[in-house]
């Protein structure tokens, strides 16, 4: 597929973190295609939330169920540490 270049603008923190550690020659263009092309399948996906929502609506009953069953994922996530993650060099004394 044909690439097109555009310029973004990024959070100075965020780009620093994601070289600390991805490295400071990661691909920073394939980096943000990803998170375009997840961000567009996430938005594709609310779409179709929304279009079988219009053609069945969920009961109130049904939607407080899927509401409480997602708030039991969602905290149930924590954000464990890879093996694979670069470790942050200890400061020498």
């Amino acid at each position: 597929m044909p690439s097109v270049k555009i310029s973004v603008t990024v959070d100075a923190a965020t780009l620093r973190e994601l070289r600390e550690f991805a490295g400071n020659d990661a691909n920073i263009s394939a980096l943000v295609n990803a998170g375009l092309e997840r961000e567009l399948k996430r938005l594709q996906f609310l779409a179709l939330l929304d279009e079988m929502d219009e053609r069945n609506p969920i009961s109130e009953e049904g939607r407080k169920k899927g509401e409480e069953l997602w708030q039991r994922i969602e905290s149930s996530l924590m954000q464990a540490r890879s093996r694979r993650s670069p470790r942050k060099k200890k400061a020498s004394a």
